[in-house]
C-alpha cells in the first residue's frame, strides 16, 4: 500500500480458457481477476472527478476483453494485457493484478498468479 496515493480497485469474474491445464481443455472456466492501480494524490487536479483519479472503466474493459481473446495461452499473458491497459492511464504509477482459478481443482485448490509493477519497471520490460 502506498501512502498519499489513490488506489482504484476492480474485481471481475470472467470466463477464460487458458489451456494451461488438461482440465481446461473442455472449455472456458470462471476466473476471478483483481486489479489495483495507484496514482499519487498530488497529480490529481480535481479529486472529485473519478476519471482524473483512475478510470475504472479502462481497467474493467481490459479485463472483459480477455474473454474475447481465443488465443489466450496462459494467465501470465492475461495479466500482461491488463497491466498494459492500466499503464495506458497516464496518472498511474504502480499496479497490482491477480487472477484466481477457483474451479480448476473442483474447489480443492485455487491456482493463482499475481504481478506487481511500477511504471518504470513496466516501461523497461516493454522496451
Amino acid at each position: 500500500m502506498l501512502a498519499n496515493h489513490w488506489c482504484a480497485s476492480v474485481d471481475a469474474t470472467i470466463q477464460l480458457r487458458t489451456g494451461c491445464n488438461p482440465l481446461e481443455k473442455h472449455g472456458p472456466q470462471a476466473v476471478v481477476v483483481h486489479a489495483d492501480a495507484w496514482a499519487p494524490i498530488d497529480a490529481v487536479a480535481n479529486p472529485h472527478d473519478i476519471r482524473q483519479v483512475v478510470d475504472y472503466e479502462v481497467i474493467f474493459l481490459a479485463i472483459r476483453r480477455l474473454e474475447e481473446n481465443a488465443h489466450c495461452e496462459c494467465l501470465e499473458s492475461s495479466i500482461l494485457e491488463v497491466m498494459d491497459a492500466i499503464f495506458s492511464i497516464a496518472i498511474v504509477t504502480s499496479a497490482f493484478i491477480s487472477i484466481h482459478k477457483p474451479h480448476v481443482y473442483n474447489g480443492q485448490g485455487t491456482p493463482a498468479i499475481s504481478l506487481s509493477m511500477t511504471r518504470e519497471q513496466w516501461a523497461k520490460m516493454r522496451s
